[in-house]
């Protein structure tokens, strides 16, 4: 009876009031802190610092109350300057809380160098799959008389001639100078149209030939994503080049000056599908 008296007396309401009030304020007090820790409306887009060095990413990051922490790479990347940012994380365009870690990976200092694999006496086609594989480019093809035809009988690089087992940094450019066989060779001409800068060279390295004058349109945006719209010579049926010769290619990203030749493009993909075909059945590449 007493509990029942008591709990219908003012005395408990205004307990139950002043509990209720102080419940209250401790909820709002560590509400306000929270969202003051938290910075809950603040939200910093995290910016792109690809290429930057350390100290204009520690400058930029700085200012928008960002932190960071660098990350050695072992792995070279020859696009990228030496000592730059190649790989952050968040990613640029992340949305982060200020005082956030950004995790950045920095291209070496030092290119790590590699062996050139031995190429001589190999054919063409084992001695750029040596070369891509260890992380070499091919660049342009020369050839010389002699008997063995597509196959290497010296190697350049930057116009110097050089042997196996020596070392140089990853993504050197390497010349192949090739056996011409038995007389004067002609090779046709590839269709090149559609491709990348990247994938028409690989192209023409497949027919023997060499890329000649490379041109972008004047408001060209990104030349990677480039596609070729015009060749000169044009794509033959028959064979018309010597070996070694160049091939002078036009790229856009303009993609309504892309030829609307189906036909043409089909034709010349189905004679690349049966010229493959032959080679892969009639020539074993063996390594030495």
């Amino acid at each position: 009876m007493k509990l029942i008296h008591f709990l219908k007396s003012k005395t408990f309401f205004a307990n139950l009031a002043v509990a209720i009030v102080l419940l209250a304020l401790l909820f709002w007090g560590f509400n306000s802190w929270l969202f003051s820790y938290t910075r809950h409306d603040k939200n910093i887009e995290v910016p792109s610092l690809y290429r930057l060095s350390t100290p204009e990413a520690e400058q930029m990051l700085g200012d928008l109350e960002l932190e960071f922490n660098v990350l050695d790479s072992s792995e070279y990347d020859p696009e990228f300057p030496k000592g730059a940012i190649i790989g952050q994380y968040p990613d640029s365009g992340s949305s982060v809380k200020p005082g956030r870690l950004i995790l950045l990976t920095i291209n070496p200092l030092q290119a790590k160098k590699i062996e050139l694999p031995q190429l001589l006496e190999k054919s063409k086609r084992r001695a750029i799959y040596d070369l891509v594989s260890k992380g070499f480019k091919v660049g342009e093809i020369e050839y010389v008389p002699d008997i063995g035809k597509d196959v290497v009988v010296n190697v350049k690089i930057d116009g110097e001639f050089v042997k196996g087992n020596s070392a140089y940094e990853k993504g050197t450019e390497v010349t192949l100078v090739l056996g011409a066989g038995l007389g004067n060779q002609k090779v046709r001409v590839p269709y090149l149209k559609r491709l990348t800068l990247e994938e028409a060279e690989a192209k023409l390295l497949q027919y023997s030939l060499n890329k000649g004058a490379i041109s972008y349109d004047e408001d060209i945006t990104d030349t990677a994503a480039a596609l070729v719209f015009d060749q000169n010579p044009s794509a033959s049926l028959l064979p018309f080049l010597f070996q070694g010769e160049q091939v002078d290619i036009w790229l856009t990203n303009d993609y309504t000056k892309l030829p609307i030749d189906t036909l043409e493009y089909l034709k010349f993909q189905t004679l690349d599908s049966l010229a493959n075909a032959l080679s892969d059945t009639a020539i074993v590449d063996t390594p030495h």
